[in-house]
């Protein structure tokens, strides 16, 4: 590896990603006005406590532990754990550059440009699992670097942060099948085989992922079929598309590159080559398939990629720039730095409605919760509706209620939030606060979704006016009420 030839002290890495954490958790939590529809799943997802869920393996609800059950409010740590874990990748980030080229500017250079792409922060806000990708990717790669150089104890952290990962989004098991593939064929990982460690971090690794597995055999995999509905058989010039809109800034790192005059190729060193192949093998698969499968999240899932691919640019200029980075860090930091401000403004400011997007749901749900403590004086335990409007009383109802949702297979795919352990005793003991559909009175509401699982409980009705945002035209829906049984 190159020498060393920086004198930027690591420390300032941690001011780095610490302060933009921080930046970012506090502008997202002031200035978005909601939080996303997948924070709701997650959350429910993590009520249920289950190893496994209707899109997702168990780690996304795990994840949401520390809000369910110490009480922090869903809305603020949901950035948190964003920008939190977004932090650590960062780091892991410029510890892979670092490791693979052995230069600090380079690392620096790596992390930075990532500023050019939204992957670290306002694209990665309404995905409840890709955040965890781009934690801990890097730090998987990095870690299997080590392993194979250094000592094989270090397979240890990497089954434990590709396990993980795994449970995390499917989509790792393409990084842990790259790394498979090289146990293979390479001498120097092969040799991993002769080290009783290395069967104890396979051994890690599937105590992480079959309990999922075991899940998803109970629940005619119910998580791969909700994939597989998101994908259509043709040839498309979607996946192109989505791929140019997230590794474009590759594109302006290789013209900075190459007008500091160096030069992009296949590198010579293993390690790096090692790490080229477990992401771009994958990702020429993925492109080959979804070219003729359109998938429409292709964006969504190739994201992650995005993160972990720039440790792996500057791995792979194989001629050294005779000009310094100094310029071109300086302009990733500011040009990241206008990216969070142009966030609050644009939030700040509305612009097209951003800065109150949805938020008239938080009054809807204020007004649900009041008119049943009026008649029962009790706390809102359960609610339930006709869509997925009455799901955001998980996420802002004061009393955290669960849903009277079951769990159901009728049409061969579960719904995506629901209550595994609920009971008409349950129902009967505490009641349940009902929505009904959009912009439906309660003339027209006759709950048949709630009535369809639950039809032996009287609904009592109430109109609400309701308005998304506050410019938005007044629109009448219902609240149900059922009665919870000492209060009849």
């Amino acid at each position: 590896m190159p020498a060393i030839n920086q004198s930027i002290s690591n420390k300032y890495v941690y001011v780095w990603v610490i302060s933009y954490a921080i930046v970012w958790i506090l502008a997202s939590f002031y200035f978005d006005p909601t939080v996303p529809y997948d924070t709701v799943e997650a959350v429910n997802w993590g009520m249920n406590g289950e190893w496994g869920s209707p899109k997702n393996p168990w780690f996304v609800g795990v994840m949401m532990w520390p809000a369910i059950y110490l009480d922090i409010p869903y809305s603020f740590y949901w950035y948190f754990s964003h920008f939190v874990g977004i932090a650590f990748g960062l780091l892991g980030v410029w510890k892979l550059a670092f490791r693979l080229t052995g230069r600090r500017d380079f690392a620096w250079f790596a992390m930075l440009m990532l500023n050019l792409s939204g992957v670290i922060n306002f694209d990665i806000i309404p995905y409840n699992d890709n955040y965890i990708l781009v934690t801990l990717w890097p730090w998987v790669i990095y870690f299997f670097l080590r392993a194979v150089d250094d000592n094989p104890a270090w397979w240890l952290p990497f089954a434990l942060f590709a396990g993980l990962a795994t449970m995390g989004k499917y989509s790792t098991l393409a990084l842990v099948g790259s790394v498979f593939l090289l146990t293979i064929f390479v001498k120097q990982v092969r040799q991993s085989y002769r080290h009783p460690v290395f069967y104890l971090a396979i051994a890690l690794w599937f105590a992480l992922v079959l309990p999922n597995f075991f899940w998803l055999m109970a629940t005619d995999f119910s998580a791969f079929k909700w994939v597989d509905s998101q994908i259509d058989p043709g040839f498309n010039l979607h996946t192109t598309q989505a791929a140019l809109s997230v590794f474009y800034p590759l594109v302006i790192a290789a013209i900075v590159v190459y007008s500091c005059g160096g030069k992009l190729g296949w590198p010579k060193a293993l390690p790096n080559r090692m790490a080229n192949f477990i992401i771009l093998f994958p990702l020429v698969v993925i492109y080959g398939w979804f070219s003729f499968h359109d998938g429409g999240r292709i964006t969504e899932w190739l994201q992650p990629f995005m993160a972990i691919s720039a440790p792996l640019f500057v791995g792979s200029i194989i001629e050294m720039p005779r000009k310094p980075f100094k310029k071109s860090l300086v302009g990733f930091a500011i040009f990241g730095v206008l990216v969070v401000v142009g966030y609050i403004t644009v939030q700040a400011a509305n612009i097209r409605g951003a800065g109150q997007k949805f938020i008239g749901v938080k009054t809807l749900i204020a007004d649900g919760e009041q008119r049943w403590y009026e008649r029962y004086n009790t706390p809102v335990k359960y609610v339930g509706g006709e869509d997925n409007q009455y799901q955001w009383f998980i996420i802002y109802g004061k009393d955290r209620p669960h849903v009277i949702q079951p769990w159901s297979m009728e049409k061969h795919m579960p719904p995506n939030v629901y209550n595994r352990e609920i009971t008409e005793a349950e129902i009967r003991q505490h009641g349940a606060l009902l929505l009904g559909k959009k912009y439906d009175d309660c003339a027209h509401e006759n709950f048949a979704k709630v009535r369809k699982f639950w039809p032996q409980f009287t609904i009592e009705k109430e109109d609400v006016i309701y308005r998304s945002e506050p410019d938005a035209e007044p629109e009448t829906m219902c609240f149900g009420f059922i009665a919870p049984e000492n209060m009849k």
